[in-house]
């Protein structure tokens, strides 16, 4: 019988001592809220009116949501225009797994009480004023999942830390920061990676040659840095390109036109950047293709009429290159093109009829060509037509 009771009485006191904690980590979160309200100078649609001592986090707080223990696991505040800078007082959320507060107005730096944040599995911090540099005990966070940066004042280098433990990472987006120097080599440590942009820096150097050993890399956009080097076997390699956006660079030597034929491949942009040599004949395309821009570049000869195969483009984009010959006549094919733009070639020849079976084209750019004869009737069928 004492046995029994005694039994009882320690279930009990686990139970007191249990709920005393449970109660104690519930007040702290809320300090810790509080604490982060209080670094909020600007407030100007009262986002955080719920936050009060007096409310639940879990139940009262608007962008807070709590796990079926009663820890707060995510703090969503997006496009509040909130001002300030952000609490150090994060750190002490230790089930919070999801951290999203872009399009304010936070400035300063990351805490770096923030790499305590062990269980974090999604940072956005985009859309801010933050500034200095990205803060390497990123790094070191072992479940992100997600990591967006873009679109603030970070300067200095892309740390190689900030991909050191980055198994599970799968999109990482730095762009529209101030970034310099070159894209870390240890980039191909996260090997279940799906996407990354840091396109609008002025990163420089080359492109990670291990880049296509992630076997699920399917979006990259370095647009706009100063990056060079030949890049065509490179990515040639990049078996699930979706998206590949290299415009705006310093690349040299041959295009990757090869990457045309990937099956998933939805967007090819190769502008403004010095590869030479001929557009080669496509053998394949993918047949979700839309957008092909290989503009601004030194490519000769002519424009193959295997670009037909291209079937659901709606952007072609030739322009200021050396081409040469004629408009392929089939090009009337691509019925679903909204923009063709091929001026400030050497192409001659005349306007192929047909273009006005292209009933959706928007634009239609030919200027500075070596055209001949006269503009075919039919183009007036394309009744969406703003530019010719």
């Amino acid at each position: 019988m004492r046995r029994h009771r005694a039994i009882h009485l320690s279930h009990a006191l686990l139970c007191t001592v249990f709920c005393c904690l449970m109660t104690a980590s519930a007040v702290t979160e809320k300090e810790i809220l509080l604490e982060f309200k209080g670094n909020i100078t600007d407030d100007p649609r009262a986002s955080l009116s719920s936050w009060v001592s007096s409310g639940n986090p879990c139940n009262d707080y608007k962008g807070v949501s709590c796990n079926s223990e009663g820890f707060v696991e995510r703090i969503v505040l997006w496009n509040t225009s909130l001002g300030g800078v952000l609490s150090s007082s994060l750190s002490g959320l230790k089930r919070l797994r999801i951290l999203t507060l872009f399009g304010n107005r936070f400035s300063g730096d990351i805490p770096e009480g923030y790499g305590d944040l062990h269980s974090l599995w999604k940072i956005n911090l985009s859309s801010n004023a933050l500034s200095g540099s990205i803060p390497e005990f990123i790094g070191d966070l072992p479940s992100i999942r997600f990591l967006d940066l873009s679109k603030n004042g970070f300067t200095g280098q892309i740390p190689s830390a900030l991909f050191r433990y980055c198994y599970k990472t799968k999109f990482v987006s730095l762009s529209h920061n101030n970034l310099a120097g070159s894209i870390p080599a240890s980039l191909v440590n996260c090997s279940n990676l799906e996407g990354f942009d840091f396109s609008f820096n002025n990163l420089s150097g080359v492109v990670p040659s291990r880049l296509c050993g992630i076997p699920r890399l399917s979006y990259v956009s370095l647009r706009s840095n100063a990056l060079s080097g030949s890049v065509q076997e490179l990515i040639s390699s990049c078996q699930s390109l979706e998206h590949l956006d290299f415009g705006s660079n310093r690349f040299t030597d041959l295009a990757p036109f090869s990457v045309l034929g990937m099956q998933n491949l939805t967007y090819f942009n190769l502008s403004y950047n010095g590869f030479g040599g001929h557009i080669p004949e496509i053998s394949t395309c993918s047949g979700r293709l839309q957008i092909f821009d290989a503009s601004g570049n030194f490519l000769d000869g002519e424009i193959p009429s295997s670009i037909t195969k291209c079937k659901s483009l709606k952007l072609l984009a030739l322009e200021l290159n050396r081409l040469e010959g004629n408009i392929p006549v089939d090009i009337q094919e691509l019925r679903g093109l909204i923009v063709i733009k091929l001026g400030n070639n050497s192409i001659g020849g005349m306007i192929p009829k047909g273009f006005g079976n292209v009933e959706l084209l928007e634009l239609l750019d030919l200027h500075n060509l070596n055209l001949v004869g006269q503009i075919p009737d039919d183009i007036s069928n394309c009744k969406f037509l703003l530019e010719l």
